[in-house]
Parts: structure tokens; sequence; C-alpha cells
């Protein structure tokens, strides 16, 4: 049942229908008329301040009734800040230590664009890259090659384990923002340590999973959507359950903690979406606050004030070419579990 529904939300022709599409924008969930959620804000008991998110007291939080575990958080980001994860996630995660999908034949076919030859990773900038190519067409191309990059723990794709020798710096500035997120929702003492940056262009799709090659399920896994809206399938423990439809847009959170860890998951379908002309993430030219200071040093002075005080840093650094066709998901784990420090 679950490959039914995942064939179904990805056909184009004809498109599928939403009708039954769990959407936290819609006013049946606001009115708190959607059954298949329950609302469990009330359990917030943290009202610390966090800069770049509305205040904590404030936030929709839901759990998914037929999947206990599964909280859903409606985007408690400002504009800004949307524009703040995007442009690290493009300009600074895919760099070197941090891996990515991107092959040698890749690199080196468009190294002369940053002055270096043959598959030099740890030189090679993929968005400098893409910048410097004039042809749309061929920066589209060096855009949608890349897929993921890992933090931190680097997840090995082939043999489907975590490796202590292939292990880098966690981001500081994610792990500030986890650590916000796992406070107000009650998950103290849980550690980031290894992350998935995934890159959908529009019209791409992820199958139907789970993710169980952490020695940790007990804490949750944390997921942060940024871009264009995508459809989020969560199923059972098994492919034959009928899974339940969640329409995820730029700032929502995933959170999966229990029973939900071992439920299999997808993502069917990555579209264009504008919301009444307006994406959440564009700049407001009247109207946006005064830009808050970074929460801490952990967060990258440089792209913060930048995307609080320019408006046109946005749009002449390729951010919003590239974002009005792609989506962003962070997917953020803890590894070891408590009290260990290595694999």
């Amino acid at each position: 049942m679950f490959q039914e529904s995942f064939k179904y939300y990805k056909a184009r022709n004809p498109p599928p229908s939403f009708d039954n599409v769990i959407d936290l924008c819609r006013r049946d969930v606001s009115n708190g008329l959607d059954r298949r959620l329950k609302n469990v804000a009330t359990n917030i008991t943290s009202d610390s301040p966090h800069s770049g998110l509305i205040p904590s007291k404030e936030w929709q939080v839901y759990e998914l009734v037929d999947r206990p575990g599964l909280l859903i958080v409606a985007n408690p980001f400002t504009k800004p800040v949307h524009r703040y994860w995007m442009a690290r996630c493009l300009l600074d995660y895919p760099k070197h230590p941090n891996r990515t999908n991107l092959p040698s034949t890749v690199i080196e076919k468009y190294s002369t664009y940053s002055g270096t030859s043959g598959d030099q990773r740890e030189h090679f900038d993929w968005w400098a890259v893409a910048q410097s190519i004039e042809d749309p067409q061929q920066r589209t191309k060096v855009w949608k090659a890349l897929r993921w990059t890992t933090l931190g723990y680097h997840y090995d794709w082939t043999n489907k384990i975590y490796d202590e020798a292939a292990r880098n710096e966690f981001p500081p500035d994610l792990t500030e923002l986890c650590g916000h997120f796992a406070d107000v929702l009650g998950f103290r003492g849980f550690h980031p340590e290894a992350a998935i940056v995934n890159y959908y262009p529009t019209g791409s799709t992820l199958a139907g999973h789970t993710d169980h090659s952490e020695q940790n399920l007990q804490a949750p896994l944390f997921s942060f959507s940024f871009g264009q809206p995508a459809v989020f399938l969560i199923g059972g423990p098994s492919r034959d359950e009928q899974p339940d439809a969640l329409l995820l847009r730029s700032g929502d959170v995933i959170v999966m903690t229990r029973a939900s860890r071992l439920c299999y998951h997808a993502v069917p379908k990555v579209f264009s979406c504008s919301e009444s002309g307006r994406q959440r993430w564009e700049p407001e030219i009247e109207n946006e606050p005064e830009p808050p200071v970074p929460p801490t040093g952990a967060y990258s002075t440089a792209i913060w004030n930048n995307c609080h005080h320019h408006q046109q840093y946005w749009s002449s650094n390729g951010f919003a070419d590239y974002i009005s066709n792609s989506r962003i998901n962070i997917n953020i784990r803890q590894v070891l579990n408590e009290g260990e420090n290595h694999l």
C-alpha cells in the first residue's frame, strides 16, 4: 500500500489530488477539525528566546494520531532566517571536508571553473563554480548535480553504516539550532552528530525507506524543510500499511521519535508553489522587522548579516534562482548512545 501511495502522489498526468493531504496552512487544521492531528503545543514548557524564531509559546506543534511520536512544527522561522539556512546549505555545507554525491567526473569536468584540475575535492567549490558559469542551462546542470552532502559522521551509503574514521566536526550553528528545538520540545540531552542535507530539484523524489543505522534509535531525528513544498509520506514499520501524506512547506519541521523512527517514509513529489504571490523566505522591502543579532557565535556572521541587511544579496548571488525550483532538507540525528564519545 505504501508503494501505491508513492506512485499516486508522484504521478504527473493526471496530477494527484491533495484533498487527503494534511496541510498545516489549511483552515481545518488551525480550527482543530482534522482528527488525524493532535495539538501538543501545550506540552511546551520552555520559553527561552531564540533570534530568528518566533517565541516558542506561539509554536504550532502537532502529533500525527496514527503515528505516535511523529511531530510536526509549523514554520517557526522568520523570513531572514529562512534565507540564512538556505544560503548556508548552498555556500558552505557542500565544501570539503564534508562529503557529497558529486562524482569525480563532474568535479573533473568543472574544476577548470575553480582554477584547479583533476579530482581535487578539497578545493572544489560547487556553488562558486555554478555562479561562474554564464550559460543558464549549464549552470542549472551543475546545480542539479548536487543531491546530498553529509556532515559530522559521514554515512556509508554502500554498507549503510557509520565509521569513526569518517567523521568531521559537526557545524556549530546546526548544533545550536537543534539544541534549541530539543530543549523546547522536551528532548533534553540530544546531541546532533550526523546530518544529511538533501537537495531536491522540483520533480525529484526520495523512495520509501527507514532510518535505522544509528546506535541510538531512542533519540529524535530532526528534519528541517526549506524552499519549495513537498509531499511527505509516513507509513508504518512495513510497506503493507497505508501511509499518511503531509504537505511540508518552507520552515516546517518534522521530528521523528519513538516508534515513528522505524516507520517507512518517502518524498514522492517536490513542486513549485507560490503562496499568495510571495514565498515565505522572500524579502519584504517594507515591514520586515529590525534584524536580530545571531543567536551565538556559532552562526556565520557574514551570511547572517547579508541575509538580514542587504535585500540584493539574495537575488544577485543566485540564491533566488536556485531555490525557486528546489527544496533543501536538513535531517539531523544522534549516532551515539548517551555517555559515548565514539563508535
